[in-house]
């Protein structure tokens, strides 16, 4: 059963749903040479610069395809990068978990955040609970991946202020949103590190494959 927060989780929601991703490293620019004085009617070719291909589509989902967990210490430091974020909006959150994502090779996933989350803003304690898992669809895209839909039906959010129950259906939209609905990523045999944005910033998730 999906409940209500208030407009203080739309907060958390917003912390929680970004999971994820690793910013691929910028490219600069070719640097164009200059041209040499010559005496010769010939112009000397202008010598290729060597880049590292990008990887194909095919390689990319030949990586990311597998089980990929995020371990409390993972969890940990994708929350630090939220707390350092928000650094001055009164909120602090703590969550204690893991979380797993899927990617099937036919394009499906599914996200299971089995975490709680508390939040400490002005003095109030907030607990945010997530149960059961995030199905969907995603596509990639050079280094970007991104959910085409998702279904939270499976997801069970229990969230009390104070102890008392409270409404999560405005968190309920927000988290939907797997790690990997909207971010850059890097993907290496045995790790996955998602980047998304957060605010004027991002924050980073890494899993390892399981």
């Amino acid at each position: 059963m999906i409940r209500r927060l208030s407009p203080l989780a739309v907060v958390t929601a917003v912390a929680l749903a970004i999971g994820l991703s690793a910013c691929a490293p910028e490219e600069k620019p070719a640097t164009k040479p200059t041209p040499t004085d010559s005496a010769s009617a010939t112009p000397t070719p202008t010598p290729t610069p060597s880049a590292t291909p990008s990887p194909s589509p095919t390689a990319d989902l030949a990586c990311l395809v597998g089980d990929w967990h995020m371990g409390q210490d993972q969890v940990t430091a994708f929350y630090n990068d939220v707390n350092s974020l928000m650094a001055g909006s009164g909120a602090v959150f703590t969550p204690t978990g893991t979380a797993d994502l899927e990617l099937r090779k036919d394009g499906s996933y599914t996200w299971t955040p089995a975490q709680h989350v508390t939040a400490m803003i002005s003095g109030a304690t907030m607990l945010i609970q997530f149960k059961g898992s995030i199905t969907g669809t995603y596509t990639v895209t050079g280094n970007g991946i991104g959910g085409q839909t998702q279904d939270t039906s499976g997801m069970e959010i229990i969230a009390t202020i104070d102890g008392k129950p409270t409404d999560a259906g405005s968190i309920s939209q927000q988290i939907a949103l797997a790690p990997i609905t909207d971010a850059k990523y890097g993907c290496k045999t045995d790790t996955l590190t998602l980047i998304n944005k957060l605010s004027d910033s991002t924050a980073t998730s890494v899993l390892h494959r399981k």
